[in-house]
C-alpha cells in the first residue's frame, strides 16, 4: 500500500490519541504531540520562559503531576515547535472543541513568530462520517482508520495568512484580562478557523454567569446531580461528556480538577464519600448540599462562597468576582 504521506512529514496533534491510529492507517512521517490545556489553569501575557513556567505549575497541581516532570515536558514541547521548518510536510490535527481549538490559536501564533518555510496543511473537523455510526463526535481519538483518512483526504486544508492572522489574535486575546476583544471574535461571521468562534464562545461561558458565580461547567455538574440524584463522579463526567455540555473539550483529570476546584468553599456545593483519597476519585459518590441546591437556583451566589483561584485564559477569577 502505497503511504499517503511522507517520512518527510510531521503531525501535530493536541494529544496522543492518534499517534497509534495514524501509523496502522499508513502514515509513516513522524509525530509531535503538543498538548498545553489552555482551556484551564492561567494563560498569562508572559515572555516564554515564565509562560512555560506558569502554565507548568499549574499543570503540576491540577493533575498531581511531579513539578519537574512537567516542566520538562512543556519545554520539550515548546522546543519542538522550532523545528518545524525541518520537514517537508507538517499536518495540524484538531477537533472542534476549546481545547483544540485554543491550541490551535496558539499555533498559529507561534508558526506565524518563527515562519518556517514548509507546506502546512490544517485539518480541523467538527463531525465524523456518517460511515462511522458514532452517537456523538467528541474528537478525532474515536475515528476508525478509515475515518482518519477521511480526514486527510476530505478536511486537509493549506494554511494560508488569513488564518494565521486570525488565530494570533485569538491568542493575543486568550492572554488578555478581559473578554471584551475575545468576545468580539467568538461573533466573527465566515471565519478564516471555522471551528474557532463556537469554541471561544464555549470557552467565555466559564466565566462566573452574574446570578449564580457558577462557570458553564459547574452549572451543569451541579444540575446533573440534581437530576439523577448521587452519583459516582465518574458518572457525573459520563453524563457531561455525552449528553448536557453543549460543546464538550475536559478530559477526565481536568474534569476531576473543576471538582476540586468547586470544593475551595466556605460552605461545601456537595459530598464526597467515601472521603479517603485512597478510593479513585471516580468511584466516589458525590451529593448535592443545601447550598449546592440554592447555589443552583440562584438564591446564592457561589463566588460570595468561593475561597480558591480559577482562570479562564489571561482572566483571574477570585471570590467575589462577578461577570
Amino acid at each position: 500500500m502505497k503511504p499517503l504521506d511522507t517520512q518527510a512529514t510531521l503531525h501535530v496533534r493536541c494529544g496522543s490519541d492518534i499517534r497509534d491510529g495514524l501509523k496502522h492507517a499508513g502514515f509513516i512521517g513522524d509525530f509531535l504531540e503538543f498538548s498545553d490545556p489552555f482551556c484551564q489553569g492561567p494563560v498569562p501575557d508572559l515572555p516564554r520562559d515564565a509562560f512555560i513556567e506558569t502554565r507548568a505549575a499549574f499543570i503540576a497541581g491540577a493533575y498531581d503531576l511531579p513539578g519537574d516532570t512537567a516542566l520538562e515536558r512543556l519545554r520539550r514541547e515548546y522546543d519542538a515547535l522550532n523545528r518545524l521548518g525541518q520537514y517537508d510536510h507538517v499536518v495540524l490535527w484538531f477537533e472542534h472543541d476549546s481545547y483544540d481549538q485554543l491550541i490551535q490559536a496558539f499555533l498559529m501564533d507561534a508558526i506565524a513568530t518563527i515562519q518556517p518555510e514548509t507546506n502546512i496543511d490544517v485539518i480541523s473537523v467538527n463531525h465524523a462520517p456518517a460511515s462511522e455510526a458514532i452517537d456523538r463526535f467528541l474528537g478525532l481519538g474515536q475515528l476508525s482508520l478509515d475515518g482518519l483518512i477521511w480526514c486527510w483526504n476530505t478536511h486537509r486544508t493549506p494554511l494560508n495568512s488569513d488564518m494565521l492572522t486570525f488565530g494570533s489574535k485569538v491568542w493575543k486575546a486568550v492572554r488578555k484580562d478581559s473578554p471584551k476583544d475575545l468576545k468580539t471574535l467568538a461573533e466573527t461571521p465566515n471565519a478564516p478557523l471555522p471551528q474557532m468562534p463556537e469554541a471561544l464562545k464555549r470557552h467565555l461561558a466559564e466565566l462566573p454567569a452574574p446570578q449564580t458565580g457558577l462557570s458553564l461547567t459547574q452549572k451543569l455538574t451541579l444540575q446533573i446531580i440534581k437530576d439523577h440524584g448521587p452519583l459516582p463522579v465518574g458518572k457525573v463526567f459520563g453524563h457531561l461528556m455525552r449528553s448536557v455540555d453543549p460543546l464538550p473539550y475536559l478530559g477526565d483529570l481536568m474534569f476531576w480538577s473543576e471538582i476540586q476546584w468547586m470544593m475551595d468553599c466556605q460552605d461545601p456545593l456537595f459530598t464526597l464519600t467515601p472521603a479517603t483519597p485512597e478510593i479513585n476519585w471516580a468511584e466516589r459518590t458525590i451529593t448535592l448540599t443545601n447550598t449546592g441546591h440554592e447555589t443552583l437556583a440562584g438564591k446564592r451566589n457561589f463566588l460570595d462562597n468561593f475561597t480558591g483561584t480559577r482562570w479562564v485564559g489571561g482572566i483571574q477569577i477570585n471570590p467575589s468576582d462577578a461577570a
